[in-house]
């Protein structure tokens, strides 16, 4: 039953570069012979894309890669084998060169391949850098991909208009479904499903929200909720890794999210961008979960029964993320004050910065309420709901008493829905 619930719980990364979201990328390209062109891409997310050109045909392997001590392994989300497959190849990177040996790379000598600028190596599939023509089958391939994304879409409008309208016109403009991001669990990328029925796109709910609202935020402003956008001045970081001290041994195994989002090695802007990917990711846990908790009493005032339990059931999984990103704000605050004290002083004077973490966190709280209360209407989820109390809320709500001084500090006290404006600098 616990495994069961847990791969619903996925944690959620976008593929596209907005917001916090940037995806700066490494290019080598290589030959191994006159007809023949390798393009390795390295994504700073931890992706990697490799193209094998020849006159013909661009054939393309993906997935993850790590990189440690200059040694470069390589694991293959698609699984395929031949030219373009870096399944079992080890490569050695040291001063932006690859290497096949690692004693090359450390002496530096006999480079395998050389990073590169060209544009022409940045582009996207269905452009062959070899020959350096379009292929028209990816064209068509692109197109087909165009048409299942808009048939998404317009299910998913549908949706919004009749069950939260709110967020409507904002999903509208921001839209990010299925097909845009793909799944993390425990650090695992998981390949997205290729069914995209109304039921497999309803449990997609929480998600293509969440991921919307990661395409809407940005460096210098960030999503409460669709009526309430908050902008501050640029925020200097350091990496949440840097907190590890601070956290009990028991919480690495404890918080649902920690493994994916602050833990050293994690490549997501969580982690890169301290506290701004921290609030990001804050904003689009808020989001999804007030958007699906919307779509439920919205079903339920209809007198829908069905849908207002699968829309509650979007909620459940996501609802503790609340606690545990309250938690890595707490310690980042925590390290901040006693390790970087000019990052702090400055995060402190970002008074809006400071505005948007407090309506967060009173509007996801607000929203926790409206959940419980929808549980307790509907007690057949009442199970998976203490089932999330019991193995990933209490712990958080434990450790955020013993941080709630410097979450304190942090609030800009006064501050609500109804008056943030006041309190904005401009």
């Amino acid at each position: 039953m616990k495994n069961f619930v847990l791969s619903t719980a996925l944690c959620l990364i976008c593929l596209c570069a907005f917001g916090f979201h940037s995806d700066s990328v490494r290019v080598f390209t290589y030959s191994k012979g006159k007809n023949n062109l390798h393009v390795l891409r390295l994504h700073d997310d931890g992706r990697y894309e490799h193209l094998f050109c020849s006159k013909t045909t661009v054939k393309v392997d993906t997935g993850s890669f790590m990189l440690q001590r200059l040694k470069l392994t390589f694991e293959s989300r698609t699984k395929k084998t031949g030219s373009q497959s870096m399944r079992d190849i080890v490569l050695f990177l040291n001063k932006n060169n690859l290497y096949e040996k690692r004693w090359e790379a450390l002496l530096q000598k006999n480079v395998f391949a050389q990073p590169t600028q060209d544009s022409i190596y940045f582009l996207t599939y269905d452009y062959n850098p070899l020959t350096r023509k379009y292929l028209d089958t990816e064209k068509k391939a692109e197109k087909t991909a165009e048409k299942s994304l808009s048939q998404d879409k317009a299910y998913f409008m549908n949706l919004l208009h009749r069950f939260a309208p709110r967020y409507e016109r904002y999903i509208d403009s921001n839209y990010c479904g299925p097909g845009c991001y793909y799944s993390l669990v425990d650090n695992e990328r998981k390949v997205p499903s290729k069914d995209t029925t109304n039921d497999r796109l309803l449990s997609s709910f929480n998600t293509m929200v969440h991921e919307t609202t990661h395409h809407f935020n940005s460096t210098n402003y960030i999503m409460v909720d669709p009526q309430i956008v908050v902008h501050f001045p640029t925020v200097q970081t350091y990496r949440s890794q840097e907190f590890l001290p601070l956290v009990p041994q028991e919480a690495l195994t404890k918080i649902f999210r920690y493994k994916t989002y602050v833990s050293p090695g994690s490549g997501v802007s969580a982690n890169l961008s301290g506290i701004c990917g921290i609030m990001d990711e804050f904003s689009a846990y808020r989001n999804g979960t007030r958007a699906s908790l919307d779509a439920a009493l919205s079903a339920k005032a209809q007198g829908n029964e069905k849908r207002t339990l699968d829309f509650l059931n979007e909620a459940l999984p996501t609802y503790f993320a609340c606690y545990e990103f309250r938690v890595f704000i707490s310690w980042y605050l925590d390290y901040g004050v006693k390790n970087k004290a000019e990052l702090h002083k400055a995060l402190m004077a970002n008074t809006n910065f400071r505005v948007a973490f407090t309506l967060l966190e009173q509007g996801f709280m607000e929203d926790i309420k409206t959940m419980e209360k929808l549980v307790k209407e509907n007690p057949s989820v009442q199970w998976k709901y203490d089932l999330y109390e019991k193995d990933y809320a209490i712990y958080c709500k434990e450790l955020l008493k013993k941080q709630e001084k410097i979450l304190a500090a942090f609030r800009i006290q006064g501050v609500t829905k109804e008056n943030y404006k006041s309190f904005l600098v401009e």
